[in-house]
């Protein structure tokens, strides 16, 4: 949405191909991306709205573009409904996919209850649930699942989840200070002023952080007990919860291979594409499709891309 909009500013016509049923991608999950009252749809609502008004974009929902020909000064995209669109350039903002919990099976996602991820979290909360339907006395946040790891996973840090879960732990610390929340962590990496302030702020509140994963989350007279080492202190940990938060890591949509392969793009051994290497046949990329970003590195992508697929096309008339 931001790149049509931004390519809307400087004077073109651009259709929305996207793949789900409703415009706002992972972002309409989420609760308060930030800590403050600006909730997601605040941020979503405005964009949403100066798309579907723009004369000048077009919206095509639960579609996906199934080819795209390009003779070097134009192109054609199918779609999936059986249209076609003819375009001077793509661009690719095909985003993320949530790590499949079910790769580390010993944190009992799917089958212990009040086991749940960080998204799912966030929509509960965006939805005014409850988590877990019940009280909640004890939450523990188990960070990097999924992530950093060669085996069960993918390598890279997924860049969002240490402030997120330290927002998270906040609110809910914020709304019963008796409540017990601890984060679990490899290394906290809450990068920038902001983020390190957050983090500060929770352990100030006494949301309690240990280094070291756990190795198991297991149940014990109907309680979850999340086992594992704290190696700052080489000491044992067990640890009652009423609800564990698995911040599972983020990877290149499970699409995005195939479509890379049809459109030359090179990508690396983490299934992103290669930093620079050249883009062909007419095809930007903009947004968490490079690699993951936040909702403000996304966005400041997306207005990126669009100057150049301008600069692009201005290079084709002087030529």
């Amino acid at each position: 949405m931001s790149v049509s909009n931004a390519l809307s500013l400087l004077g073109y016509r651009a259709t929305i191909v996207e793949r789900e049923p409703v415009l706002g991608g992972k972002v309409c999950s989420l609760h308060h991306p930030f800590p403050g009252p600006i909730s997601a749809m605040d941020i979503l609502v405005p964009l949403i709205d100066r798309v579907r008004e723009d004369p000048r974009i077009r919206v095509n929902l639960s579609t996906t573009i199934e080819s795209w020909r390009y003779n070097g000064s134009e192109g054609v995209a199918e779609l999936s409904d059986g249209t076609t669109v003819r375009a001077d350039a793509l661009v690719l903002a095909t985003g993320l996919e949530e790590v499949p919990p079910s790769l580390v099976p010993e944190y009992g996602h799917g089958t212990k209850k009040g086991v749940i991820t960080s998204l799912e979290l966030e929509e509960r909360l965006s939805k005014g649930q409850s988590p877990i339907g019940r009280e909640m006395h004890s939450v523990v946040f188990i960070q990097c699942v999924g992530s950093r790891t060669e085996r069960r996973g993918v390598p890279h840090c997924s860049t969002y989840c240490c402030t997120s879960s330290v927002k998270n732990a906040l609110l809910l610390k914020s709304e019963d200070p008796s409540r017990e929340v601890t984060v679990l962590y490899i290394d906290i990496r809450t990068a920038g002023p902001e983020q390190e302030a957050l983090y500060r702020e929770a352990r100030r509140r006494g949301v309690r952080f240990i280094r070291g994963q756990p190795s198991l989350v297991m149940e014990k007279e109907g309680k979850l007990l999340v086992c594992g080492e704290n190696t700052l202190l080489r000491e044992l940990y067990e640890i009652p919860a009423d609800l564990v938060v698995l911040a599972t890591g983020l990877r290149p949509c499970s699409t995005n291979s195939s479509m890379f392969d049809g459109l030359q793009i090179a990508a690396g051994t983490t299934g992103f594409p290669e930093l620079y290497a050249p883009v062909r046949n007419g095809v930007f990329l903009a947004g968490s499709v490079k690699w993951p970003m936040t909702i403000d590195e996304a966005t400041r992508d997306a207005k990126a891309a669009a100057l150049d697929v301008h600069e692009n096309l201005v290079g084709r008339q002087d030529r």
